[in-house]
């Protein structure tokens, strides 16, 4: 190895962890301090915007740990600080000490710069919306997301202790603002069809009363048309395009 690339890791190793990694030689401390200082506090910051709840069920002192442990040990796998927040995700999945639910809050937590940040193609829409005899289309930049725990309602006030279904379509509206709307699992599964399944509404809303006992399929087709013109309403679905199938 060189002599400026084992000063290049010595000097990146002190500043991940300078309490367990040497400082270079000839380096004055008060400069190696600052450097140290600088790119810790750009990824405390980075973080603690794209997880503030996270941060704030767990104690100071253990956010600082929490951030500093991947500061120090997490291998990077992109130079974009703009997705230093989808790396922390990866980091914290090998941490053992923390609550039960605390994974999922921060997937939840990141999926607003996830969406807000999705590059997407709008598909060539019909001029005139047909929901039940067409392909219903969501808004291009968007996640249907199924969770184990009420993570849009986690506070440093509300830590759930027991498991309950969580149902969530996210998505980026035309005003590229990032949407969260909360979901019953029969609009879930609908949803989930059509993007899927590029089904037409009505072949997406026979399919889903086939999987409900004694329902009435006319019932669940009216029901569902409801739904999804609620969704172009509030933005979540764009429009229609005729079904290829």
């Amino acid at each position: 190895m060189l002599d400026f690339q084992r000063y290049q890791l010595e000097f990146t190793a002190h500043i991940r962890s300078p309490k367990t990694a040497k400082k270079p030689m000839k380096v004055p401390d008060a400069r190696m301090g600052v450097y140290s200082e600088i790119v810790f506090n750009n990824i405390y910051n980075s973080v603690s915007a794209c997880f503030p709840v996270c941060r704030t069920i767990l104690s100071k002192s253990a956010w600082l740990k929490l951030t500093r442990q991947f500061f120090a040990l997490h291998q990077a796998t992109t130079p974009l600080f703009r997705e230093i927040p989808q790396e922390f995700l990866k980091f914290i999945t090998s941490v053992a000490d923390l609550p039960i639910y605390f994974q999922q809050l921060a997937h939840y937590e990141w999926v607003e710069l996830a969406v807000s940040l999705q590059t997407v193609i709008t598909p060539k829409l019909s001029k005139k919306t047909d929901l039940l005899n067409e392909n219903p289309i969501l808004a291009p930049a968007n996640m249907l997301l199924e969770y184990d725990y009420p993570v849009h309602k986690i506070s440093a006030e509300f830590k759930p202790k027991k498991k309950e279904s969580t149902y969530l379509l996210v998505f980026r509206n035309t005003d590229f603002e990032v949407r969260f709307i909360e979901l019953n699992p029969m609009t879930f599964q609908l949803l989930r069809l059509i993007q899927e399944s590029k089904m037409t509404g009505e072949q997406a809303l026979i399919s889903l009363a086939e999987q409900i006992p004694h329902s009435e399929t006319h019932a669940v087709i009216a029901f569902g048309l409801e739904i999804l013109q609620n969704l172009i309403e509030q933005g979540a679905l764009i429009g229609s395009v005729k079904n290829t199938n």
